[in-house]
């Protein structure tokens, strides 16, 4: 009797265990149970400066206005294009080359060679990229509405401070910067005087309007 007892206890105390383990083992491999409400925490969307960290004042950008001009045995007229989101502008013959993040001596280059190495229309060409003058503009409830010099580095509270600030009646937490693509954004830059990484970064071409608080 005793012996049985022993094998049963034995048993027994084998089986807690391997409940126990077990128990642990899942706690381990299951994910952390969300907050009250049955609701998982929402991934955190990238900000916004990471989509502009790539742009550098030496080359050409979205929104750039470029001028294209041509020297030849035959008068070819010059072009201005602003480039698209795409990158992709169409110049002379209806060709279409990509511009946005290289160098304008590069731009040229590559024009020149389409046209008298791979197209063999023309025996001599000289073509020159001008990145003409990149501006932003600001407009609505600031002291100096217009369009300002891009400068490199600009995000929306220094175009603004060039604009020469808020006035009293401006919604600070609601400013909309429209890209050349059409996109808007809305900045919150009473919350971007304190969290630096809220205050967006700018592109040529880019308006910022500053709307009328309605209190």
């Amino acid at each position: 009797m005793m012996r049985r007892f022993g094998q049963n206890g034995m048993f027994g105390w084998m089986l807690l265990c391997a409940i126990l383990w077990g128990g642990c083992q899942t706690g381990f491999d299951q994910a952390p149970a969300p907050a009250s409400g049955g609701t998982p925490a929402p991934t955190v969307p990238s900000s916004a400066s990471a989509t502009n960290a790539a742009f550098s004042i030496d080359r050409i950008a979205v929104g750039d206005i470029i001028r294209v001009m041509y020297e030849a045995s035959v008068p070819i007229a010059p072009t201005e294009i602003q480039v698209p989101e795409t990158g992709l502008v169409t110049i002379h013959m209806g060709e279409q080359v990509e511009v946005a993040g290289k160098m304008a001596a590069d731009v040229s280059k590559e024009i020149r060679e389409l046209f008298t190495v791979k197209k063999q229309m023309y025996k001599r060409l000289s073509v020159n990229v001008q990145v003409l003058g990149r501006t932003v503009s600001v407009g609505g409830e600031v002291r100096s509405t217009g369009s300002f010099p891009f400068e490199g580095g600009m995000t929306v509270l220094k175009a603004i401070n060039r604009a020469g600030g808020f006035t009293e009646y401006a919604d600070r937490r609601k400013v909309r910067v429209t890209r050349v693509n059409g996109q808007q954004i809305t900045v919150d830059c009473k919350a971007a005087l304190k969290m630096p990484e809220l205050d967006v970064p700018l592109y040529p071409g880019d308006r910022i309007e500053v709307v009328r608080s309605i209190l």
